[in-house]
């Protein structure tokens, strides 16, 4: 049944331009809208942005669903807003969770400035009294200032524990005693409490002009000062560098929006309202070194939902979890650079705090092995090639046989070492016959969703093993059931993601390789095995790698790869080269049997 559509005007006085909260999903081709709520009243609404998949392509199917979303989503912001409805909001409304640098500033605030402001008012009113009052206030704030000193280093916060749930109380923040974060907003205040101290006894001493305070309490101060007016923030700095770089067409929407992560991530970090400019390069070391000693999909897993940063690096702590590679966090890093890099270029900022930050971590020691002939038997043996129980039951030898993207995606990869989010989208059509050959055509094509790494289509030959285990009939079968009017998916099981791709069959074929005993951690082993595995086979037969990276659809970097237009290598010639990969101590008839098998089911 189709979707019916709002087409009623927007309530007057709440119109708007829908391109500030419209994003294109440009690989899924699917609309998502979003809106920030104003930092006031996240604490009670209880997130920092609304966002909503429409589901839907059509721009203007888009903007009717859009309207009325986005009214009520303003109406939940203008209730928050009116203070007998905030009254009686529910206390689990209050879900804010500072980041470390809104604690730092705010205990300046609340235990040097404001605190500073009430000892001033009790110098002048001393000063009033009597001179002996004034000359026993030295000695008194001497006395407070060792006691402070003392307190802080025997950890006895009781004092600022009190001043800390206060504090928090009033400013809405979810700041459990026993959370990081409290801890960490105690032990500031404790120390802007040392520094009060200092202060004052300089005061009464005619020291005031001399007095200098720490440097915690200077840089905490002196990021307050380097806020910038709203829409110059971080994060909406990157929407206008996202903007910028796709207009240009030098970035795709996807890679955009996981920079947005990233940035995002930052952002919570140091605090929301910092300006691009004002963070220096000690507090991007921090936040790399936090990233660092986050487990891998933190955010996805039940045990770290809802915490902070700081809470879930605590919290992987405690259990003793990896922290993701230094791969991953120079990926990061190169995120955040990136950005800089154009905000150095259009005179934003004066440098990239990230310069010097990456880690000397070497990819190729992070390398994906090949599959050994011993483990391509393995493999091949397997009750996912022989026979399985069922879905979710691959790995237990059954009478089930997967005549699909299970069997025959990871077969692809093996005989032509595409890459598998390359063959995951092969169409029907991307299986062709040219010069008496056949090959597969790995499209990067951006109006229809398809892509590679680098930007490029390429033909992958088909070997004649792949041929000869029945490949081109379960071509066949496929084109039965396909719609002739439709440029139809080799797989069509496989539904790309929000990100327009298929996450699946790379989760699956990792699950797999640990259940039948090949993968064991992060040991490298994967779908990308296939293509090392390949391109070790073409080495041994006497290819060199500058004709392996031709095959496998390596980048090429020379200078006559700059010159003219046309591909390098025809079907021909790349299917020589593919034919001389042997796979010696591979044995393959458990699969040429099945092909007879498929055949007779069909």
């Amino acid at each position: 049944m189709p979707r019916a559509y709002a087409t009623q005007p927007y309530p007057p006085g709440l119109r708007m331009s829908l391109s500030c909260y419209l994003c294109k999903r440009d690989n899924s081709q699917h609309w998502q809208l979003r809106m920030m709520v104003p930092k006031a009243l996240r604490p009670a609404i209880g997130r920092r942005e609304f966002t909503r998949s429409l589901g839907v392509t059509d721009k203007k199917q888009a903007e009717a669903l859009a309207y009325p979303i986005l009214g009520q989503w303003k109406a939940t912001i203008a209730a928050a807003s009116t203070p007998s409805v905030a009254a009686t909001l529910p206390e689990s409304s209050t879900s804010y969770v500072p980041s470390s640098r809104e604690l730092e500033e705010v205990a300046v605030t609340v235990g040097y400035e404001e605190a500073g402001r009430r000892v001033s008012d009790l110098i002048r009113s001393k000063a009033r009294v009597s001179e002996d009052a004034y000359r026993a206030l030295a000695p008194e704030f001497q006395r407070r200032h060792t006691n402070a000193l003392r307190c802080f280093h025997a950890e006895d916060h009781t004092y600022w524990e009190a001043v800390a749930r206060r504090a928090a109380s009033s400013r809405g923040w979810c700041l459990p005693d026993d959370s990081l974060e409290f801890r960490s907003f105690v032990e500031s205040l404790a120390k802007c409490g040392i520094e009060l101290f200092a202060s004052a006894q300089a005061k009464v001493e005619g020291r005031a002009d001399d007095f200098r305070p720490s440097a915690y309490v200077r840089n905490a101060i002196e990021r307050r000062g380097e806020r910038l007016p709203k829409g110059e923030g971080l994060l909406e700095m990157f929407d206008k560098y996202r903007t910028q770089r796709l207009s240009e067409g030098r970035k795709k929407a996807d890679t955009l929006n996981q920079d947005r992560k990233v940035i995002e991530l930052l952002s919570d970090y140091v605090g929301e309202n910092r300006s691009i400019d004002s963070l220096k390069k000690s507090e991007l070391r921090e936040w790399r070194n936090a990233v660092a000693a986050l487990p891998s999909a933190y955010k996805k897993r039940a045990a770290y939902e809802g915490l902070s940063i700081q809470q879930a690096v605590e919290k992987a702590h405690q259990t003793n979890e990896r922290g993701i590679s230094l791969i991953t966090v120079n990926k990061y890093l190169s995120a955040v650079s990136a950005l800089y890099i154009w905000a150095l270029r259009e005179g934003y900022v004066n440098e990239n705090p990230c310069t010097g930050l990456f880690y000397d971590a070497d990819k190729r020691k992070n390398s994906r092995p090949p599959f050994s002939a011993d483990q391509l038997n393995t493999i091949l043996r397997s009750p996912l090639f022989v026979g399985f129980v069922g879905p979710k039951e691959e790995h237990k030898v059954g009478q089930c046989r997967a005549d699909d993207w299970r069997y025959w995606l990871p077969l692809i990869c093996l005989f032509t070492g595409a890459r598998i989010g390359e063959v995951a989208q092969i169409r029907l059509s991307d299986v062709r016959f040219e010069d008496g050959e056949w090959y597969f055509l790995i499209a990067n094509d951006d109006e229809a969703g398809l892509s590679t790494k680098n930007k490029q289509s390429r033909i992958a030959p088909m070997h004649s093993l792949l041929r000869s285990i029945g490949f081109l009939e379960f071509v066949d079968r496929q084109k039965r059931g396909a719609n002739p009017q439709k440029d139809n998916p080799l797989f069509p099981d496989l539904v790309r993601n929000d990100r327009g791709q298929a996450g699946l069959p790379s989760r699956f074929w990792r699950d797999y390789l640990k259940r039948i005993g090949i993968k064991n951690g992060p040991d490298g082993f994967g779908s990308h095995s296939f293509r090392h595995g390949l391109a070790d086979q073409l080495r041994q037969s006497g290819c060199f790698d500058n004709e392996v990276a031709v095959a496998i659809g390596h980048k090429q970097t020379s200078v006559t790869s700059g010159y003219g237009r046309t591909r390098q290598g025809s079907a021909m010639k790349l299917n020589q080269m593919i034919e001389s990969a042997k796979f010696q101590g591979v044995d393959f008839s458990g699969l040429i049997a099945n092909a007879r098998v498929f055949e007779g089911d069909s």
